[in-house]
């Protein structure tokens, strides 16, 4: 066992007060999760902390956060990991950014994160006439679409999203980076519609900065920001295209 200091942002914007630094002590093995400092200081000195987790196994995305700055996912980050990285010997612990905070590490992404999904139309829109038996996609185009699929939609690069900062209207590297997995798949009925959408957007494929954040913090290496240069690949080629004709 080892001692661990947490220093937690705390703020419930119903109180009226502003943010503060909340320090607890924790006792764990130094391989344990930032998660279960979290939810020791919460079973043992104060059950108001509020932190979401749910799979504690680095697939549900439910547990991001910033620590010591950076995003990443609490269940995914050992103690000793996030000591050796913090400037004071406290590992500092707060919400994302970008994100409405509903209180302490908790924050709202229905209002930014899922909206923005949500505006890309992330489902696949299939061709018509329906075939009779199941499609069959050919090997290199599911390998091109694979790197997105692997998204678990933490949040971690809107929430470190230079541009989202910048611009709020900006539709976000992890819903662009979904929009590809879905243009990028010979299946889908609307993959020219949903290029030009985005390319006439004004807050769409060419508002990002390429800050590389959403790079440098995903979890999964899915690297939005390639996506994002894939979208823009084949809205300059469907242009062309048209140009042509």
């Amino acid at each position: 066992m080892a001692e661990f200091t947490l220093r937690i942002r705390r703020y419930d914007p119903q109180s009226g007060e502003a943010p503060y630094w909340d320090e607890h002590t924790v006792e764990l093995e130094p391989h344990r999760s930032v998660l279960e400092g979290i939810l020791q200081a919460k079973a043992k000195n104060d059950g108001s902390i509020g932190v979401r987790c749910s799979c504690r196994a680095a697939i549900c995305g439910s547990c991001g956060v910033r620590i010591n700055g950076k995003p990443g996912l609490a269940c995914h980050t050992h103690l000793d990991s996030a000591l050796a990285s913090a400037t004071d010997g406290v590992i500092e612990v707060e919400p994302m950014g970008n994100m409405p905070v509903i209180r302490d590490l908790i924050v709202d992404m229905d209002a930014v994160h899922w909206k923005k999904i949500q505006r890309v139309t992330p489902w696949l829109i299939g061709k018509e006439p329906v075939p009779e038996r199941e499609y069959i996609v050919d090997r290199l185009s599911m390998v091109d679409v694979t790197q997105t699929m692997a998204c678990i939609q933490c949040g971690a690069c809107v929430g470190d999203c230079l541009s989202l900062e910048v611009d709020p209207l900006f539709v976000g590297p992890a819903a662009l980076a979904k929009a590809y997995r879905f243009v990028g798949d010979p299946r889908d009925a609307m993959q020219a519609e949903r290029l030009k959408d985005l390319a006439e957007d004004p807050h769409g494929i060419y508002d990002c900065t390429h800050c590389f954040k959403c790079i440098e913090t995903c979890p999964k290496g899915v690297a939005p920001m390639n996506q994002i240069m894939r979208l823009r690949r084949r809205a300059g080629q469907d242009h062309h295209i048209e140009d042509q004709n």
